[in-house]
């Protein structure tokens, strides 16, 4: 246990440095090493990526019913967990089940903006093995985002600029990556 670990009782946060990697593979993806899933309990993130910041939310009761029917799941109490110096964020419905796992790719989103905490994933991500621009660019486009599905997982990558042409798409026109449980249907 680590002088951190013993004063605080949390586990320190990793350092988003360029040797971080992620591989997002067909049933899990790996953390430098660590294989998570998704759903999977928090806790197993919070061993492996450090203490988040937790974002409570108060669902309307329209929303909640709009939510549970799309996502097919119960919403009970909704919590994002944000790592700020990795630029990672678990999204839950419940605060301790994680229902997706998202990596930052731009730091211009509301939450930096709002509060300036946040950084962008600046790691090495791949989905197989493979650089992830090059498989994304091979999923469904729905005019926002581009979605692929990778074994049980549905990638869903946002752009920053939608009206832009695929040809010309690099790194840095997409905001983040989504990975949820996901079927050909989801696409």
């Amino acid at each position: 246990m680590g002088l951190f670990d013993k004063l605080f009782n949390k586990k320190a946060p990793q350092s988003n440095s360029g040797n971080f990697k992620i591989d997002i593979q067909g049933d899990c993806f790996i953390i430098n090493g660590n294989r998570l899933e998704v759903p999977m309990h928090i806790d197993a993130f919070t061993a492996v990526l450090g203490t988040p910041r937790a974002v409570k939310f108060k669902t309307k009761q329209e929303d909640k019913a709009f939510l549970e029917k799309v996502n097919h799941d119960v919403i009970t109490g909704r919590v994002n967990y944000i790592w700020d110096e990795l630029g990672l964020k678990a999204y839950t419905y419940n605060g301790s089940v994680v229902n997706t796992f998202a990596v930052e790719l731009q730091t211009a989103d509301y939450e930096t903006v709002r509060t300036g905490a946040g950084a962008k994933f600046s790691g090495e991500l791949t989905i197989n093995g493979k650089p992830w621009l090059g498989v994304m660019l091979s999923g469904k486009d729905h005019e926002v985002f581009r979605r692929k599905i990778v074994g049980c997982f549905a990638l869903t990558a946002e752009y920053t600029d939608f009206t832009q042409d695929d040809l010309t798409r690099t790194e840095k026109d997409f905001t983040c990556i989504d990975i949820t449980l996901g079927t050909e249907d989801d696409i």
